[in-house]
């Protein structure tokens, strides 16, 4: 999973601030790097198969409405 250079940046600088605001000490920017590089390569995944399953759901709920809908519309 890539992002785009601006959002890594961001979530660089996020990751930061973060790290500054709970522990009161700098993270460098290769530190930061690490840290997303980690999470990118062992939470994106599951985070993002998380979200596939909720939308499976979703459209499934969506096609049972749509199949309810058009048994009413048949003609009896």
């Amino acid at each position: 999973m890539r992002l785009r250079s601006d959002q890594k940046t961001v979530i660089i600088q996020k990751l930061q601030d973060y790290y500054y605001q709970e522990h009161e000490k700098e993270l460098g920017i290769i530190g930061a790097e690490n840290l997303y590089d980690f999470f990118m390569k062992n939470c994106a995944p599951l985070i993002y198969n998380l979200a596939i399953k909720d939308t499976q759901g979703v459209i499934l709920q969506q096609f049972e409405s749509i199949q309810e809908e058009i048994e009413v519309l048949k003609k009896r």
